[in-house]
C-alpha cells in the first residue's frame, strides 16, 4: 500500500504536490482554532511558521516520492551567487509598488496621513530578514522552488505562474473563514487581496526565473513585500473605531496595490515575453549578466 502510494504521488507530482500543500497546511491552521488557543508564541509558530513551511514539507515529499535527492533541491534552492540587479528588483520593486499605492490612495481620499510617514531603516532591514525566512518567505520553497519550474515546463513561465498564483492565493482560504485573521474583511477587500496575490505570483516567478532559479531571491522578495505592510502612514482617526479596524477604509489602499502590481506584471512580460526569463528555455538568460 505504501509503495503503491509512493507511486501514485510521484506520476502525479503537481497535483500531489497541492493537495499535500493543502492538507499539511490547513490541519494545522486548524489547531489553534480547535484548541480555542490564545494568541501566543505557541499560536504563531504554528500558523506563522510551520503552516507557511508546509508548501516546502509537500515539494520535499514529491521529490522524495519521484526517486530525487531532497538534499540537492535544497542545495539548488539557496543559490545566492546571482547579479545585484535580482537582489535589487526582489527588494526595491516591493517598496515601490507599496509607497505608489499609497500615493494613488491618497489621490483617491484614502485615509492616507503622509505628515506621519516616518522611514526607519533599521526596522525595515529587521522586517525583511524576519519576513524572508520565518514570516511568508518560507512558503517559496514549494511555491516558487518546485510549482513553477515544474508547471513552466508544460505551460511556460507566463501562465505557470498565473496558476500557482491561483493555488497559491486560495491556500490562504483559513485566514477569512470565521477565526482567521481576515475574517473580517469586505468582499472589495478579499477580491483586492486574491487579484493582487496573483499577480505577485508573476512577479516572483520572474525574478526566480531571472535569477536562474534561485528560491532565495522568490524568499527575500516575499519577505520584503510582507515587510513593507505598515510603510504607508495611515490616518488612525479613520482606519480605527474604537479598538477595531475599519478595513472598509483601506479598500483603496489595496485595490490600488492589486492594480499597480498588475502594472508592473505588464511591464515584465512587455519585457521579457511570456517566458518571464525562464533560463531553461534560453541558456544565454544567465543570472550573472
Amino acid at each position: 500500500m505504501a509503495s503503491l502510494l509512493k507511486q501514485r504521488v510521484g506520476q502525479y507530482r503537481i497535483t500531489s504536490f497541492f493537495v499535500l500543500a493543502y492538507a499539511l497546511s490547513w490541519t494545522l491552521d486548524a489547531i489553534p482554532k480547535l484548541l480555542e488557543m490564545e494568541p501566543s508564541w505557541s499560536r504563531w509558530f504554528i500558523e506563522g511558521f510551520l503552516s507557511p513551511l508546509s508548501p516546502g514539507v509537500a515539494a520535499a515529499i514529491v521529490l522524495w516520492a519521484s526517486g530525487e535527492s531532497v538534499r540537492r533541491w535544497l542545495d539548488d534552492v539557496f543559490t545566492w551567487r546571482v547579479h545585484p540587479k535580482w537582489y535589487a528588483a526582489a527588494i526595491l520593486i516591493p517598496f515601490a509598488i507599496t509607497y505608489a499605492a499609497g500615493v494613488a490612495s491618497w489621490a483617491l481620499g484614502g485615509p492616507i496621513d503622509w505628515a506621519a510617514f516616518d522611514f526607519d531603516p533599521i526596522t525595515v532591514v529587521i522586517g525583511i530578514i524576519l519576513g524572508t525566512f520565518i514570516g511568508g518567505g518560507q512558503e517559496e520553497f514549494g511555491w516558487r522552488g518546485f510549482a513553477q519550474p515544474e508547471m513552466q515546463e508544460r505551460y511556460g513561465g507566463f501562465a505557470a505562474a498565473l496558476i500557482v498564483g491561483v493555488f497559491w492565493g486560495l491556500w490562504h482560504l483559513p485566514q477569512f473563514v470565521p477565526g482567521g485573521f481576515r475574517a473580517d474583511w469586505p468582499l472589495e477587500l478579499v477580491v483586492a487581496y486574491f487579484v493582487g496575490i496573483i499577480a505577485f505570483s508573476v512577479l516572483l516567478g520572474w525574478v526566480f526565473n531571472g535569477s536562474g532559479g534561485s528560491v532565495l531571491l522568490a524568499m527575500l522578495m516575499h519577505g520584503t513585500d510582507n515587510a513593507t505592510t505598515g510603510q504607508v502612514p495611515l490616518n488612525l482617526d479613520v482606519v480605527l473605531v474604537g479598538d477595531a479596524i475599519d478595513w472598509s477604509t483601506l479598500v483603496t489602499l489595496n485595490g490600488s496595490h492589486a492594480v499597480i502590481t498588475w502594472a508592473a506584471v505588464l511591464l515584465v512580460v512587455a519585457a521579457t515575453g511570456v517566458h518571464l526569463y525562464d533560463y531553461r528555455v534560453n541558456p544565454d538568460w544567465n543570472a550573472e549578466t
